[in-house]
């Protein structure tokens, strides 16, 4: 093929005046040369090119509002059900702790005498508790017993002359409403009997003309087809040089356009490169290739015609077919004209008895009957009365229950610890994970019940209080996104949440409105060490982050022409430029989509001075 093109090219070079240009061309790239130089010389005599390195890495990029604060941690305290003597604290403040650690040792005896009461009164509640369940159902059986009947006297007698009523004026409605679609029905047929011949004709010229412009278009696509395989070779020149040439056509219109070269040539140099191709087309095209093309052309004239016909006549037999369908459709098959007939036959001996049974049902609607009025507006009035009376003891019986249970489910907690402490040798465990914070007794000290003896601040969560700008508030919402930092822990962050926020501002003055934010964390604080109260930290209220992703400073990433790059340092310390896709970006730091890789070094190019 190559072969071809460059045969017939040397045919239509041998009327060029080849010596002139070249000798032009030599000039003019001698000059573009100097010039060049010269504009290097003093570009590299100001400046010269430094870079600072930025490594890939991974990990989150992050937008939101980050404000300072301090830690909180969640506290609980440590108290016991019965008045007992400590024998010995087995902790102190500061100390960790985790849950089902020792904490106290208690006095067994004082634990026994304790235990001896509260399973007493565990006993009684016990008892009332079952009183107060078995009285509840008795009274509730017995007083939806009493509702259902009151109930049911007031309703009866209306009921049943109300579904006597009905049920005769159903009678008379069902079967007027047969007859009236019965007849419809029939008349629908009737219509469908008389045009059925002209629209099944129609239905088959058009199907006879669609059939006739299909076998039409596949007899010229065939010859189409085979008339491209004899010529094959001259279309497959033909389209070469063509498109040489408009390729050609575009590189001298962008060089012009741009005043600069393309592929190394200018503008005038692409005009005449441009026009030895366009004389190698026309050559081409007059001595061999016009004839066949325009047959080819002729040959896909008639194929569009008919594929046009073909289209014109299947869209409009596919058309009229459905509606012809949707006409003339028995469940899912289409009818013939017998079948219309038999319809219509069928449909007039049903409005005939559709007619008797109307009349039947008219006649039958003699009768109604009037309850009395007084008897059941007494009813009705005990009825409402009995269902105020039903809904108010059941209330007041489920109050009961839980009151009764909520007593003996608070017994039944103390005797669990006591029970816990006499069978581990009077020994308290801590209640969760975390620090003691205070201890308010020591050995030997005796303890009433229910006073805090100690308070652990648990691990389990932790929450920073903030300042947040009125500005920024409105951005802010509870439930939010958010993560929070240690000063401590230096490069670690738990996930949290926007727990609260204060509706009142905090602060407030001339210059200045901030709102109270309480930022909670959604992971064990545990996992990153051991935190304290008051802690100093960070608590970041995110807007938006892209998580877990490879990211690089924006000061490496250049954009120019609507394409993201970078220039990489390899290995061996040469350097080499390559394109990058970019995500989100937080001002300083932009996500890398694709394109590199973690560990790779970076260059961001910088200016100074030269000597």
């Amino acid at each position: 093929m190559q072969g071809k093109i460059g045969t017939v090219k040397d045919f239509a070079k041998l009327h060029k005046r080849i010596a002139i240009l070249v000798t032009v061309g030599v000039v003019a790239a001698v000059g573009i040369l100097i010039a060049i130089f010269m504009i290097w010389k003093g570009k590299s005599a100001k400046t010269e090119p430094s870079y600072r390195e930025y490594t890939v890495a991974d990990g989150n990029v992050t937008v939101g509002t980050t404000e300072s604060g301090t830690v909180a941690l969640d506290d609980e305290t440590v108290s016991l059900p019965v008045d007992v003597k400590i024998t010995s604290v087995l902790v102190k403040s500061g100390t960790t702790v985790k849950k089902g650690d020792p904490i106290l040792q208690l006095d067994m005896d004082s634990v026994a005498d304790g235990s001896a009461d509260t399973r007493e009164k565990l006993e009684e509640a016990k008892v009332s508790l079952q009183s107060a369940i078995n009285d509840q159902q008795a009274k509730l059986e017995t007083a939806k017993i009493t509702y259902d009947s009151n109930k049911y006297l007031a309703t009866s007698a209306p009921i049943t002359e109300e579904l006597a009523e009905a049920e005769i004026a159903h009678n008379i409605s069902s079967a007027q409403t047969t007859l009236k679609n019965d007849q419809k029905s029939l008349n629908e047929y009737k219509e469908l009997q008389k045009s059925w011949p002209a629209d099944n004709e129609k239905l088959q010229k058009l199907k006879k003309w669609m059939d006739d412009a299909e076998s039409c278009k596949t007899s010229y696509e065939t010859q189409l087809s085979n008339y491209e395989d004899d010529n094959s070779s001259v279309i497959s020149t033909y389209t070469s040089l063509k498109s040489t040439v408009d390729t050609d056509e575009q590189k001298y219109l962008a060089a012009k356009r741009g005043d600069t070269t393309i592929d190394g040539y200018d503008a005038d140099e692409w005009d005449d490169i441009l026009d030895e191709d366009r004389d190698a087309f026309d050559a081409y095209n007059d001595s061999i290739a016009n004839t066949i093309i325009t047959q080819q052309k002729a040959l896909e004239d008639k194929v569009a015609q008919y594929t046009a016909e073909y289209n014109n006549y299947s869209s409009a037999y596919s058309d009229y077919k459905e509606t012809f369908d949707e006409k003339y459709k028995s469940s899912s098959s289409e009818m013939s004209q017998t079948e219309i007939d038999d319809k219509v036959a069928s449909l007039e001996a049903t409005v005939e008895n559709d007619r008797y049974n109307l009349e039947k049902a008219q006649k039958s609607a003699e009768i109604s009957s009037v309850a009395a009025r007084q008897t059941e507006e007494t009813d009705l009035n005990t009825a409402n009365n009995a269902a105020a009376t039903y809904q108010l003891t059941v209330s007041q019986l489920k109050e009961a229950v839980t009151v009764a249970q909520n007593s003996y489910d608070k017994l039944q907690r103390q005797m669990d610890e006591i029970n816990s402490a006499l069978s581990n040798n009077g020994i308290v465990a801590s209640p969760c994970d975390g620090v003691v914070a205070s201890v308010s007794y020591t050995g030997g000290e005796s303890v009433t019940a229910n006073d805090t003896v100690m308070t652990i601040s648990g691990n389990d969560s932790v929450s920073v209080s903030v300042s947040v700008s009125e500005d920024d508030i409105t951005s802010v919402s509870v439930g939010q996104e958010a993560s929070i930092s240690l000063s401590a822990y230096d490069g670690q962050t738990l996930g949290a949440e926007v727990d609260s926020i204060t509706a009142q501002p905090a602060r407030s003055g001339s210059s200045s409105v901030t709102y109270t934010v309480v930022v909670k964390s959604t992971e064990k604080v545990s996992d990153i060490g051991t935190v304290y109260d008051g802690m100093s930290g960070e608590a970041t209220v995110i807007q938006h982050e892209a998580k877990n992703v490879l990211y690089v400073s924006n000061r490496a990433v250049t954009f120019r022409d609507g394409v993201s790059s970078v220039l990489v340092k390899n290995a061996d310390g040469s350097t080499s430029k390559k394109t990058v896709k970019t995500g989100f970006s937080d001002g300083t730091y932009v996500e890398i989509t694709s394109g590199l890789e973690k560990g790779e070094t970076v260059l961001a190019e910088s200016t100074v001075s030269g000597k």
